[in-house]
C-alpha cells in the first residue's frame, strides 16, 4: 500500500509491518472451483474451530488457576503446568492447522553437517532452566510454539532503559502486535537481560525468551535489535544462548500478526487462523557448538560472509552491541532474511499513523517508544494502546 511506503526499508523495499499480499496468479477451472467450494466450507469449519480454541483456552487458565493450589510444592507445580500447557496448546495448535512443526538444529559453518540425534541431543542441553532463547517475532503463534515446546519465561524489553521484565504466557499473548511499550509502568522491577536470566537460573524458572526486535513484524525481514545486549562479551560465557528462528510458509492468509491494537484484530485473525485448513511453521535452531555463549565461538565465525551472504543478512557488527549484531547475522543466515534498518521505533510510528486513518480504534492510552543506544530518562506520555 503506497499510503504506508515511508515504512519500506530504503535498503532492501521490504515493508515489514503490513501483513503480506499474496500475489495474483492465473487459476485452472478446477482450481477456481475448489476455491469457490472452501468459501462456503470455511467459514463454517473456522467458527466450529474457534469455539473449540476459546472453550480449550477457559479450560487452560482455569485449570492454571487450580493449580495454584500446589504452590508450596514448587516441582510438582512446575510439572502440572507443564503437562497441562503441553496438551492444550498442543491442541490449540493443530486446530489453527500446525498438525506438525518441523523442528531443525542447524548449522553455519561449512562442511559440518550436525547429525540428526547428536544435535538434538545438545539441543536439549541448550534448553535447561535459566538458558536464554533469542528468537525473531511474527504472531502470537510464536508464543504458543514456544510454551508448548519449552514452557519458557517469556519477557517483555523496554528500549527506554534496555531492561525486560518477567510477563505471563497470556501477557505475551496480548503483546504480540500492540503497541509497542518504552518505558516500565511505575513500580515495576526490571533488570538487564544478563542479570534476569542469572536470577530464572538461580530460581529454576525455566529457559527465558526474549524477542529483541522487540515487536512483531511480517516475518518477512529481521528488525534492529534493542540494544539490550550491550553489557555482554562476545562470546558470552556466563549463560547459555539459544539462538531460533521460526518461519512461516503461505499461499493466501499469513499466520504472521502486525497489528493487534484490540480485541476486534485478535478475534478476527484467529477466526481466520482457524478457518485455514493447515498452516505451515518451520523452526531452526543454531547448533549449540555454534553458538556466542560457546567458550570457542568468534565474532569472525559469526559474521562470516558466503557467496550468497548479501541476500542471507549478513551485516557489520554494531559497535555499541556486539553481541546482538553477531545474533542477528546468525538469525539471518538462519532464514536467510534481510536485515532491516527499521527497529521497534519505526514500528510505534507506523501504528500511530495507522491509528490516524482507523480513527477511534481504541480510547486507551498509549507510551511512545524513544530512540536509544543507552539508557534514557523517559520523556513525555502519549496515549498508550492495547
Amino acid at each position: 500500500m503506497e499510503k504506508f511506503s515511508r515504512w519500506r526499508d530504503q535498503g532492501t523495499g521490504i515493508q515489514p509491518f503490513l501483513p503480506p499480499v499474496p500475489a495474483n496468479a492465473d487459476h485452472s477451472p478446477i482450481e477456481k472451483v475448489i476455491t469457490a467450494i472452501l468459501i462456503v466450507v470455511k467459514p463454517i469449519t473456522g467458527a466450529v474451530k474457534f469455539v473449540v480454541v476459546c472453550a480449550l483456552a477457559l479450560v487452560l487458565v482455569t485449570l492454571e488457576t487450580l493449580g495454584l493450589v500446589l504452590s508450596p510444592f514448587g516441582p510438582v507445580q512446575k510439572l502440572y503446568h507443564r503437562l497441562i500447557s503441553t496438551i492444550f496448546v498442543r491442541m490449540i495448535l493443530v486446530l489453527l492447522g500446525f498438525f506438525w512443526i518441523k523442528h531443525e538444529v542447524v548449522t553455519l559453518k561449512r562442511g559440518r553437517s550436525a547429525g540428526t540425534n547428536k544435535a538434538q541431543s545438545l539441543n536439549r542441553k541448550a534448553t535447561a532452566s535459566g538458558d536464554l532463547i533469542i528468537c525473531n517475532w511474527s504472531s502470537y503463534i510464536d508464543i504458543l510454539y514456544l510454551v508448548f515446546r519449552y514452557d519458557p519465561v517469556f519477557t517483555q524489553i523496554y528500549p527506554a532503559t534496555l531492561t525486560v521484565r518477567q510477563i505471563s504466557f497470556w501477557e505475551a499473548l496480548r503483546l504480540s502486535g500492540s503497541y509497542p511499550e518504552s518505558s516500565p509502568p511505575e513500580g515495576v522491577e526490571t533488570l538487564p537481560i544478563l542479570d534476569f536470566v542469572k536470577a530464572m537460573h538461580k530460581k529454576g524458572a525455566g529457559p527465558v525468551v526474549v524477542f529483541p526486535e522487540g515487536t512483531t513484524t511480517n516475518n518477512r525481514a529481521i528488525l534492529k535489535f534493542v540494544p539490550i545486549f550491550t553489557k555482554c562479551s562476545v562470546p558470552e560465557t556466563s549463560i547459555n544462548i539459544g539462538v531460533l528462528a521460526l518461519k512461516y510458509d503461505y499461499h493466501k492468509f499469513a499466520p504472521t500478526f502486525t497489528v493487534g491494537l484490540d480485541n476486534s484484530y485478535r478475534l478476527g485473525h484467529l477466526f481466520r487462523m482457524c478457518a485455514q485448513l493447515y498452516n505451515t511453521l518451520s523452526v531452526k535452531s543454531l547448533a549449540p557448538e555454534e553458538s556466542p555463549s560457546n567458550a570457542h565461538f568468534s565474532a569472525i565465525d559469526g559474521l562470516s560472509s558466503t557467496p550468497s551472504g548479501a541476500a542471507m543478512g549478513v551485516i557489520e557488527p554494531v559497535e555499541e552491541d556486539p553481541l546482538g549484531g553477531v545474533i542477528i547475522n546468525l538469525m539471518g543466515r538462519m532464514t536467510r532474511f534481510r536485515k532491516l534498518g527499521l527497529n521497534v521505533q519505526d514500528k510505534a510510528d507506523f501504528l500511530d499513523y495507522f491509528i490516524l486513518r482507523n480513527n477511534g480504534i481504541s480510547s486507551a492510552k498509549k507510551t511512545p517508544v524513544q530512540k536509544t543506544s543507552a539508557p534514557t530518562s523517559v520523556g513525555t506520555g502519549r496515549p498508550k494502546r492495547h
